[in-house]
């Protein structure tokens, strides 16, 4: 492997130790049973509260934000889908006289969310500021004083979104609600009447408002973890109680984090290690979901994670706001896509500490681009614009590394490799591997490029492929800061050295 000379002066110093490979690792040269993988897997869900804050308005749009969802879309040749949701969704109430595009209202200023959202119809300018972009709008079913109002905020989405409105949502993460949104005996069936109530009135009085087809739903919304969720209610027997009788979703909708950000909590240097920078905790997480996809396959239904990231309740700074988050990143979501889950959209918030990117000056930070969004650029790169893209895991020995074949149709052309071993930056020796594959013996060299910055604890100076897309430096385009170097095969046999915490893509 050639690194280009600006990494190698970056670099060198650190790498000074290894760990070879024992063996040659086999790569298939076909992805077998594999199914294609969207090319909108990296997409985006933002907090509804902090929408206008991503977007802007009209007068002022937001093109940061629109930069960075473009660099995305130029990679795959598809945008990805925004989900305007989250848990102030549920505490949203649409006013149609109101002049503001939204009040927020807190209950301590220091909360990471308000307690009550009330927006107008000038709301709805942040939806027409970023581009071609499909969105997923949600609406407050927690609210039951007036169904006028659930009405009103569903014909004003309808006609304002227009052609740009993919689904609705209708509820988020509802299976919190007994003893939070609804009396502590609330049922899995008082859910179910309720929801088709309320859907059906949304169909009603959007078909009224915009005649043509309903755009449907993603659904359930529910966050169904064990640390997290103490109920008993299941998305099988979610279905099996009447649910949406009336097959209005056309998205089957679940929620993941990888564990809470709630007291006590570990040291966050130990925790990225353990819990985000780890292969098999990131198979863990996903096992639940990959069963769910497969008991709920007989729905006909495209299996997504509308809401996710890292930690939740907003992440951990010096876990989740740093390089090492990243890696996890490319790692969950290549497993994810193995497994076929369609679509990821990872949530943002004003000032969260797993943020993507921070869209404006709030709390004394400015506009950044943060470690995260590199992960979902390498991604993005991973997956390219072929409309038949597929993934294949290959199987390493520890938990701190993965890879994965990327296929165009049945031709190889892609590998990923993740070395998930945390390095402060701080530390003087940077470790690396040694990783030797078998690929059919046509191919004769390889492009590198590697998602890399100075350790798993860094929050800047990160790159994939040499580029940059820090605000600082052009407002979120890209910005090449040092050439890629290619690695040449020998007889079928890829050598790549991959320095800990860091990742590479190899295109043959």
């Amino acid at each position: 492997m050639f690194f280009s000379l600006p990494v190698l002066l970056s670099t060198a110093i650190f790498i000074t130790s290894g760990q070879c490979s024992s063996h040659t690792i086999p790569v298939r040269s076909s992805p077998k049973n594999s199914s294609p993988v969207p090319n909108d897997l990296q997409s985006i869900s933002i907090e509804f509260s902090y929408f206008p804050d991503y977007s802007g308005n009209k007068s002022r749009p937001n093109e940061f934000s629109k930069n960075l969802l473009h660099n995305l879309e130029s990679l795959t040749g598809v945008a990805p889908k925004v989900r305007v949701g989250g848990t102030s969704q549920d505490h949203a109430t649409y006013f149609p006289d109101q002049e503001e595009n939204v009040k927020l209202f807190y209950q301590n200023p220091t909360d990471d969310q308000p307690i009550q959202i009330n927006y107008g119809p000038t709301f709805f300018e942040s939806y027409h500021t970023l581009g071609e972009i499909k969105f997923l709008h949600g609406l407050n079913m927690n609210q039951n004083s007036s169904i006028q109002q659930l009405q009103d905020s569903a014909t004003e989405a309808c006609t304002s979104i227009g052609p740009q409105l993919h689904l609705f949502e209708l509820g988020n993460e509802f299976n919190f609600a007994p003893g939070k949104y609804r009396a502590a005996n609330y049922s899995l069936l008082d859910y179910v009447e309720e929801w088709n109530s309320k859907s059906a009135i949304v169909k009603s009085a959007v078909q009224k408002a915009c005649p043509g087809s309903f755009p449907g739903f993603m659904a359930p919304s529910f966050v169904l973890l064990d640390f997290i969720d103490d109920t008993a209610w299941t998305a099988e027997d979610l279905y099996n109680l009447g649910y949406d009788k009336d097959n209005l979703t056309k998205e089957l909708c679940f929620h993941n984090y990888m564990g809470v950000n709630e007291p006590p909590l570990p040291p966050a240097q130990l925790d990225l290690q353990r819990t985000l920078m780890n292969h098999t905790n990131i198979i863990q997480s996903l096992a639940q979901h990959i069963k769910r996809a497969e008991n709920l396959a007989y729905l006909d239904l495209p299996y997504t994670l509308g809401e996710l990231n890292s930690i939740a309740n907003q992440g951990v700074n010096g876990e989740t706001n740093v390089f090492g988050d990243a890696l996890w990143l490319v790692d969950f979501s290549l497993w994810a896509a193995v497994h076929g889950i369609k679509r990821l959209q990872f949530h943002q918030g004003l000032n969260y500490r797993y943020a993507s990117w921070q869209p404006i000056e709030s709390k004394g930070l400015p506009p950044t681009t943060r470690p995260p969004y590199y992960g979902q650029i390498m991604v993005a790169s991973a997956i390219g614009q072929s409309k038949d893209t597929r993934i294949v895991n290959i199987p390493l020995s520890e938990d701190t590394e993965s890879a994965y074949a990327i296929y165009n149709g049945d031709q190889l052309s892609k590998l990923v490799v993740t070395n998930l071993r945390a390095f402060n930056q701080t530390t003087l020796d940077r470790p690396h591997r040694e990783y030797k594959f078998h690929v059919p013996a046509q191919y004769r060299s390889a492009r590198v490029e590697s998602l890399i910055g100075p350790g798993s604890d860094a929050l800047d100076n990160i790159t994939f492929g040499g580029i940059s897309y820090d605000h600082a430096l052009n407002e979120g385009r890209p910005v090449q800061q040092h050439a890629n170097e290619e690695t040449r095969i020998k007889n079928g046999l890829l050598t790549i050295v991959v320095p800990d915490s860091s990742a590479v893509l190899l295109t043959l």
